[in-house]
């Protein structure tokens, strides 16, 4: 009797945490390098044979940047965005920015551009991963969109093609809520 009470008392604890999620409210959003959004209608987009994005564009005109964007909810904390990547190009290197874009709340004007946390794949040649750790930052999504946005090349530039690719993305935020998310499980 006291074995089938501990053992429907290890069930019940065992489904609170699978409800619960992550331990402590942590959530993970993973993007795949193709799950980028081309900023510019010029920018060919090449797809690797696994989960990998390439700047296809030659020498025309146009950014060279492509856009991950988040949906994090509103008062979820920023913690970090861990991307993954490819640089086998002597001449380019893949940069990254975490970026937030707030519109004036109840006001006319254009979007507040506030860049959290850069990354570049300089140096060694191969494989890459980088961690962009902004300060503090409290997601207000009700006025403000946050994205990541991965740049092959200057503007109006030759990309490096197959050479340098955006492989995965990974944003680390925390939800607030502990409390109610996880039906106060310890």
């Amino acid at each position: 009797m006291t074995k089938a009470l501990l053992l429907a008392a290890g069930f019940v604890l065992a489904s609170a945490q699978a409800n619960a999620g992550v331990l402590y409210g942590t959530d993970y959003d993973s993007y795949n390098g193709r799950s980028g959004r081309p900023s510019d209608s010029l920018l060919s987009l090449g797809r690797d044979g696994n989960f990998g994005a390439y700047c296809q564009s030659g020498a025309s005109s146009g950014r060279r940047t492509v856009v991950y964007p988040f949906d994090i909810p509103d008062q979820f904390e920023v913690f970090s965005v861990r991307v993954w990547g490819i640089d086998d190009s002597a001449s380019n290197n893949l940069s990254y920015e975490l970026v937030k874009s707030c519109q004036p709340f109840l006001s006319g004007g254009g979007p507040v551009r506030t860049v959290l946390a850069t990354a570049a794949s300089s140096g060694t040649p191969g494989n890459f991963s980088q961690l962009l750790i902004p300060a503090e930052q409290v997601a207000t999504s009700s006025t403000c969109a946050y994205f990541l946005e991965a740049r092959f090349a200057p503007d109006n530039s030759a990309c490096a093609g197959f050479d340098l690719r955006s492989v995965r993305v990974r944003l680390l935020s925390n939800n607030p809520d502990v409390i109610f998310r996880n039906g106060f499980a310890p």
